[in-house]
């Protein structure tokens, strides 16, 4: 299935993985991971970040942006990243991507995590 998006639109690729997320986001969530790593260049990082959050999906925003942190000098990706990490409870990627990326906002970053963890 990732392959037939090779031959859609970008705006179909998006209406089919919101549709996909819609329709049952447990059974669905892997294959839109997938699609979503694969064409992250052609259907946008920032694109793929708002339909995750669309559905409120930390999950697959974690493994999404896990699979493209490396590669990318985003900030928002690198801030995106750091988020659901915290929100899906994976605090060791928190502090690691802390500590080796120079491509988020310190700031930011510190003002989200004393929200996230003083409540």
């Amino acid at each position: 299935m990732v392959g037939y998006f090779a031959k859609v639109s970008v705006e179909d690729s998006l209406a089919i993985l919101r549709d996909l997320l819609r329709q049952d986001i447990r059974a669905n969530l892997q294959t839109v991971v997938q699609v979503a790593t694969k064409y992250s260049d052609i259907l946008e990082p920032a694109k793929l970040i708002e339909l995750f959050e669309t559905f409120n999906c930390n999950e697959g925003l974690y493994y999404y942006l896990g699979s493209i942190i490396n590669f990318s000098q985003d900030p928002d990706v690198h801030f995106k990243y750091i988020e659901a990490a915290a929100r899906t409870g994976q605090l060791k990627d928190v502090e690691r991507i802390c500590r080796e990326s120079n491509y988020y906002n310190p700031e930011k970053v510190k003002n989200f995590l004393k929200v996230r963890f003083t409540k």
